[in-house]
């Protein structure tokens, strides 16, 4: 998965526009769509903002299937778990439930 590819999966794992990633990164939208399809590449600052914003490595991004090497089990918080002693969450639920986490924060200003 190249860059490309990283950036188009984790903008649609978070539900986000090209007009709400480019904000994250400080860009336009029309700089996401080339990054999306390959005409160009995001500069270091742009991956810095977007892995902040996600608590992601910038390697997610950069690298040969980076976000296909994201480990929930590893970032499930521990504070997340307590609260949902005793249920039965799948991990495919418990990955759902970070997403939406992450998701909620990147809205943040």
């Amino acid at each position: 998965m190249s860059i490309a590819e990283n950036i188009k999966k984790l903008r649609e794992k978070f539900d986000l526009t090209q007009q709400e990633l480019a904000e994250i990164a400080g860009v336009t939208n029309k700089a996401v769509s080339a990054w999306e399809s390959g005409v160009s590449e995001p500069r270091m600052g742009a991956i810095e903002k977007i892995s902040q914003r996600f608590g992601i490595k910038k390697s997610n991004i950069i690298e040969e299937g980076g976000m296909d090497l994201l480990d929930y089990k590893e970032e499930t918080p521990k504070t997340i778990a307590a609260h949902f002693e005793g249920e039965n969450f799948t991990e495919e639920e418990m990955k759902e439930i970070l997403d939406f986490a992450k998701f909620i924060k990147s809205k943040r200003k």
